[in-house]
């Protein structure tokens, strides 16, 4: 990236756990940040989709942020980006961050699907 000018970016919540900084500067990574809601305290489709660029390589989403536990919502992510990636050619991945719901998400029966 560094002879052209031109970075990869990766769309994530400003809630990432820290590990993620490591990944943006060893790998040359622009972090494009969505501000979770006011209301659920969690990214939504629209606040990623308005990051997402040409140059985006994936979508975190985070199962149980380190701030309060709240879930992404992981499908209504994923259908968007499908939908974004027909329409425009992309392909846009998604990766599930795991961090602390990563272990309670499967014992739960009252969360969206996630997986």
């Amino acid at each position: 990236g560094e002879v052209r000018g031109v970075y990869p970016n990766l769309v994530i919540s400003t809630c990432f756990q820290a590990a993620w900084e490591k990944l943006f500067r060893y790998m040359d990574v622009e972090a494009k940040f969505v501000v979770p809601s006011k209301d659920t305290f969690a990214i939504t489709a629209e606040g990623v989709k308005a990051q997402i660029d040409d140059k985006t390589i994936g979508v975190v989403c985070i199962m149980g942020n380190h701030y309060g536990g709240q879930y992404d919502p992981v499908w209504e992510i994923d259908e968007m980006l499908q939908q974004l990636n027909e329409e425009m050619g992309y392909q846009v991945g998604i990766h599930v961050d795991g961090a602390s719901g990563g272990f309670i998400a499967p014992f739960q029966d009252d969360i969206p699907a996630w997986d």
